[in-house]
């Protein structure tokens, strides 16, 4: 198939927003969440049909928005994670506004990976930072923090492209410290423990999980970026990697948890890009895929347990496992599956992020070490206070639904089978990242 014969993109970056014009019409709640999951599943479509067809690095599309090698591969894997926090919404939450704010969300992160024009994705990034205030203000719950973190981070980003643009290296330091205000870096991350106790997890996992600062990154600093800049930002990565699973391992709340382990892990893909090298970037661009997916899966068993037993700590044992066996499966190997357990879709770009260390240093390589150690202990350590246990004496049945039925269905074949990634993907992303860097193989084989 020809991907410039049917206008994919275009209807990518459409259907979005027919399908939140379609919504605003619809005032019962269960046919907003229909009419939101079938526009979602024409998107998938549309999202699929891109990745498949368009191979090496072909580019598609106008001098604003354009899929290209980077972008098609994120695209299912977008439509895909806003599927998922739709199918793992229990009905009691699902309103017609959620619906919109997921479906403008989805065009946000389609629009963000393909566009190509700077400026436009500095106002992409700027208005996307609307959706959770939008939701926060009408939960009534508080948002100055918020707002104060984000506006800095949209001056930051204006101002630096402004001075890059006039071809001051100064502007490249004021991106990077937007990036990281966006990203979580330490120590710009509070806002993001605050937003999943405060939001919806809906809002917060759509807002933090697509990494819109990877690809800000790819797009605004590479290869322009002075390497010294980078490198500080590539330890503040490292940082932050360690000091999400600290954090994570000693949380009582889950939703803290939930949101440092998402600190750490988003924080080893941004590493990777920092570290401008061929093979930094290669398990950057893989990671980007596998994290965004483990963690929404991961956030999916979540809130399925919340759904049923309500915000749980994590300082005692609840016994669930007998209760929702499946969830408890789910939650354990979607968690195994963050931290690059063998057999699940984070091994591979795991291993890749451990082996492009090899040159940064031992002190990398430990530190890497270090972070995917405290993520597992804090996964087990969930785990176990969740599913182990005395079982709690309950007369309420608790099956799983049948959308939560689909969306473990769709998990499993995330993890199991999304670890069998062919190694011409690797190769692909192996390309790009040597385009990105503007290093040619033979470079990198001498």
């Amino acid at each position: 198939m020809n991907v410039a014969a049917v206008p994919f993109l275009e209807l990518a970056l459409l259907l979005p927003w027919v399908g939140a014009a379609t919504v605003a019409f619809v005032r019962h709640p269960p046919a907003a969440a229909r009419f939101s999951l079938f526009f979602l599943v024409l998107l998938l479509t549309a999202a699929g049909a891109i990745a498949l067809s368009l191979g090496g690095t072909t580019t598609v599309g106008t001098r604003t928005f354009a899929i290209d090698a980077v972008s098609a591969p994120m695209l299912p894997v977008l439509v895909l994670l806003h599927l998922l926090t739709l199918l793992g919404t229990a009905k009691a939450r699902v309103t017609p506004a959620l619906c919109i704010r997921v479906l403008l969300s989805a065009f946000v992160g389609l629009a963000v990976v393909t566009c190509q024009d700077r400026w436009i994705l500095v106002g992409i990034l700027a208005i996307a930072t609307l959706l959770p205030f939008w939701e926060l203000r009408s939960l009534g719950k508080p948002f100055r923090g918020y707002v104060l973190y984000m506006s800095t981070f949209v001056v930051l980003l204006g101002l630096g492209q402004f001075l890059v643009g006039t071809g001051s290296p100064l502007g490249y330091s004021l991106i990077l410290l937007a990036l990281g205000i966006r990203g979580g870096i330490v120590p710009f991350h509070g806002w993001v423990p605050r937003l999943f106790q405060n939001a919806t997890y809906a809002s917060a996992m759509l807002f933090i999980l697509p990494l819109m600062e990877v690809a800000a990154a790819i797009r605004l600093l590479l290869p322009g970026a002075p390497a010294g800049w980078l490198n500080a930002a590539g330890i503040a990565c490292l940082v932050t990697a360690i000091y999400g699973g600290g954090m994570a391992v000693v949380q009582n709340d889950v939703r803290r948890f939930y949101a440092n382990l998402c600190l750490s892990q988003t924080s080893l893909v941004l590493y990777g890009v920092m570290a401008h090298t061929v093979n930094g970037l290669t398990a950057a661009l893989c990671l980007w895929v596998s994290a965004t997916l483990s963690l929404a899966a991961l956030a999916f068993s979540i809130r399925a347990i919340e759904a049923r037993f309500g915000r749980l700590s994590l300082d005692r044992h609840h016994g669930h496992y007998e209760q929702v066996p499946g969830l408890a499966v789910s939650f354990l190997f979607t968690g195994l599956a963050c931290v690059g357990f063998p057999g699940t879709v984070g091994f591979l770009p795991m291993e890749l992020l451990f082996a492009s260390s090899v040159d940064q240093g031992l002190w990398v390589s430990f530190t890497l070490a270090m972070a995917a150690m405290l993520n597992g202990i804090a996964i087990l350590r969930a785990y176990f206070a969740l599913f182990t246990g005395r079982r709690p004496a309950t007369s309420v049945s608790l099956p799983i639904t049948r959308l939560e039925r689909v969306g473990v269905v769709i998990i499993a074949l995330i993890i199991f089978a999304g670890a069998w990634l062919p190694p011409g993907i690797v190769a692909s992303r192996h390309r790009v990242a040597e385009s990105l860097l503007g290093v040619t193989a033979t470079a990198v084989d001498h």
